[in-house]
């Protein structure tokens, strides 16, 4: 092989970089490329060459050519995926250009993606690190990101009817189920995440949490055994409730500062209706009376109840503080705000799930009378103390004196729709009185016209 490289006379110099100083006898033992001789022996012309140089010149793999060179698309894969990790990077624009190389690379760009050599060399792109906002205002954002939606939540019909109070106990039943699911959900991502500083900055579980309490409501109505069956039953994850469980769990894996938009949309949305709630759902679902003895009790609607919150309307002010302070950059913040109209829309969902269940008759019956229990501790004029135990059982009966169940024949006859029978009749109508119509039109032009010319 020969040891001297053939110079394109077009060239004043020759095409690797600082060999102007070294003999090529010299070259073979500073260059690996030139161990076993000169690679470019057998070239005709170096300009078609994209010359390597710097550490390029070093690499083993380049030894006895190209080793890309006539490869399959397997074959390529394989070899970059034994390249290392720490092997050095290139910057492509310092080098030649050539057409051999040009066709390699179109060829690479046929099978392999940016994202596949991301995986073949175990690397990934470091994102540009976006800067955190000092008062990213997340509160108003969110708050006026989701007026549109909040007033659909508010206008499903399910929802106009809870708040007039006029849903019967299984739909009542069915709804802290789902909102049992939904909270058991969001209540362990955020305790998966707690550390994130984001997410801790909104963190309140001994405040906030509502799984136990929906379970103990539950178990009010269903019982403590029948509450167990319906929460471990995989068939009472409905459709709506597995959409929003799911939604979670995605918007977490993607971003886990995300969990505040749903955070803020259930458990603002609680502490700023739930008692007045309460009061409506007392009369509609417990039966009882403002004058009740049992009036002021909490069985069956301790989901509205934070016992350890202390003063709420001080507590929402400053979880509104919190939003504002969490660490998020600008394009963070905008998805927290999409999350929020989200969130409200996968609870609009589950609204009209449970309108579309009670209207099919697809909710189980639940016994509608309910037992309370109170106890009083007094003491008499001598310092003794008196225990005194109330017990009330109320039986729940809507205003015009119907049970659950015939509330729900009552609401499916009024919103059924028209039967074939009801078809006929219609147009049976419509044909009789299009006919009596064409007689009376008949007889009108008869009198008027061919009457008067006789």
């Amino acid at each position: 092989m020969s040891q001297e490289l053939p110079v394109n006379p077009q060239y004043t110099t020759l095409p690797h970089p600082g060999l102007e100083d070294v003999d090529i006898d010299g070259l073979k033992h500073k260059c690996p490329a030139f161990a076993t001789g000169c690679p470019y022996a057998k070239i005709d012309e170096v300009d078609s060459l994209a010359v390597s140089f710097g550490e390029l010149s070093k690499c083993p793999a380049f030894q006895k050519g190209c080793p890309f060179s006539n490869k399959s698309k397997e074959e390529i894969s394989t070899l970059l995926a034994t390249i290392p990790k720490e092997h050095p990077t290139l910057n492509m624009n310092e080098l030649p250009s050539c057409e051999e190389g040009i066709a390699l690379v179109k060829i690479l760009n046929q099978f392999l993606t940016v994202s596949q050599l991301d995986s073949l060399f175990n690397e990934k792109k470091s994102d540009i690190q976006e800067e955190i906002l000092e008062d990213p205002q997340l509160a108003q954002k969110m708050r006026e990101g989701t007026k549109v939606v909040h007033r659909a939540a508010e206008t499903s019909v399910f929802t106009r009817r809870f708040l007039k109070g006029d849903i019967t106990r299984e739909e009542y039943g069915r709804y802290i189920l789902s909102l049992y699911f939904v909270y058991q959900k969001m209540e362990a991502l955020l305790q998966q995440h707690k550390d994130h500083p984001a997410v801790k900055l909104i963190h309140f579980p001994t405040e906030l949490n509502r799984e136990q309490a929906l379970l103990q409501d539950l178990e009010f109505f269903y019982g403590k055994e029948g509450a167990i069956k319906q929460v471990t039953d995989t068939k009472n994850v409905t459709p709506a409730v597995k959409s929003y469980v799911d939604a979670m769990e995605q918007a977490c894996a993607k971003e886990p500062a995300l969990l505040i938009a749903h955070s803020y949309s259930r458990y603002l949305g609680d502490l700023s209706g739930g008692q007045i709630l309460a009061k409506r759902l007392k009369t509609a679902i417990l039966g009882l009376k403002p004058t009740d003895v049992a009036w002021d009790t909490k069985d069956g609607l301790a989901f509205y109840h934070f016992e350890q919150l202390g003063n709420q309307a001080e507590f929402k002010d400053f979880y509104r503080q919190r939003l504002n302070g969490a660490h998020v950059n600008a394009t963070t913040r905008d998805m927290i705000v999409s999350e929020a109209v989200r969130s409200f829309e996968l609870n609009i969902a589950v609204f009209d799930e449970i309108q579309h269940l009670s209207e099919s008759n697809q909710l189980p019956p639940m016994d509608n009378k309910s037992s309370f229990t109170k106890t009083t501790v007094e003491k008499d004029q001598d310092g003794n103390t008196i225990t005194t135990t109330y017990t009330t059982t109320t039986t729940t009966t809507y205003t015009d004196g119907s049970s659950p169940s015939e509330k729900h024949r009552q609401r499916r006859q009024q919103r059924r729709r028209p039967t074939p029978a009801d078809s006929n009749i219609t147009c049976w109508i419509m044909g009789t009185t299009l006919a009596i119509t064409a007689i009376s039109v008949g007889l009108h032009v008869y009198k008027r016209y061919y009457l008067k010319e006789k």
